[in-house]
């Protein structure tokens, strides 16, 4: 979809799409299509979704509409419409971090909740990391799952299973002690020791490819990337926080080139690059395949610069392997 389409797409949303239960009801529909299909159509449980940088907002105004960038709702919506609309649905999705808007609102993960329910409703597990722009306290209050889930305490870490490998989501977020309600926190992140202990503990009894995610670049915790160079498991990074699609390599061992573990950063819905990627998984290898829906700084406007079209045209067809 290019941007001209995204943005009529959006118009034909019009402000249903910004009212919460008719957003919600939107996308319901189509989970109830999915559902009726599901003798047609099957959950592939080898087929992941990965975003990052959702921030969604549940401050609203007296007409129920978001306060801030109203169109961000509607860009995670039709991204959901997308992936109801597979022919295969994904079996998992994966956000690694900046759930909320800003300051990690307790109305923000429901509001977030009530958009995540149709993909829900069609079979698809959702699980996600801490961003900067997270509180753990709000978070857990509204996703109880996460907080039984978790494989350390205090932390947003869960263990996702699939059939070929194990995605690891550890938590990022360097949250200072005592904020009041939008107060900002560290906008880097942090891995403290009890995640550097468990993860050194569980890649060490791997029998299977590890692929790790979190919210920030490795740039920001040299301690969990030394965690990564001792494991041979460890096959792969996925992270967020630039808003943009890159892909890369750590040289984590410069004298063992076995060691360059790709590095791949996801788009958001927000600003930057905006999309999500698709992962498959086989015995082999990984492979995330990028799906743009467009590219915006700081939000869209109706005539855009022709760089914005450039760059979508640029990454199209884009891709990382992940050998394992």
């Amino acid at each position: 979809m290019d941007r001209k389409e995204f943005l009529a797409t959006m118009a034909a949303i019009g402000s249903a799409a910004l009212v919460p239960s008719a957003s919600a009801s939107v996308l319901r529909d189509v989970a109830d299509r999915v559902e009726a299909e599901q003798g047609q159509r099957r959950v592939n449980p080898s087929k992941t979704i990965l975003m990052g940088d959702i921030h969604i907002s549940g401050d609203f105004n007296a007409e129920g509409k978001p306060k801030h960038y109203p169109y961000n709702p509607i860009c995670f919506e039709q991204q959901a419409r997308e992936i109801l609309a597979m022919r295969e649905l994904p079996a998992n999705l994966i956000i690694l971090g900046d759930v909320a808007w800003d300051h990690g609102l307790e109305e923000d993960y429901r509001y977030a909740a009530e958009l995540f329910k149709p993909l829900q409703q069609a079979g698809i597990r959702i699980t996600m990391a801490m961003g900067n722009h997270d509180r753990r306290a709000p978070f857990f209050s509204v996703f109880e799952d996460h907080l039984k889930q978790t494989r350390v305490a205090g932390r947003v870490v869960s263990v996702v299973e699939l059939p070929e490998a194990d995605f690891v989501v550890l938590d990022s977020l360097d949250e200072l002690p005592n904020l009041k309600r939008g107060e900002s926190t560290k906008v880097d992140g942090e891995m403290d020791q009890a995640q550097i202990d468990w993860l050194a503990g569980y890649l060490a009894a791997a029998k299977r490819p590890v692929i790790l995610g979190a919210h920030h670049p490795l740039n920001d915790m040299p301690n969990l990337e030394a965690v990564i160079a001792k494991s041979d498991a460890a096959v792969g990074y996925i992270y967020a926080h630039l808003h943009i699609w890159n892909k890369g390599v750590r040289i984590i061992r410069p004298k063992d080139l076995k060691r360059m573990v790709p590095a791949v950063c996801l788009p958001s819905t927000f600003y930057g690059d905006i999309g999500y990627a698709v992962m498959h998984t086989s015995k082999e290898k990984a492979v995330i395949e990028y799906s743009s829906n467009g590219f915006w700084w700081p939000q869209p406007v109706e005539n855009p610069p022709k760089e914005w079209a450039q760059r979508q045209e640029d990454l199209a067809a884009e891709r990382c392997t992940i050998l394992f």
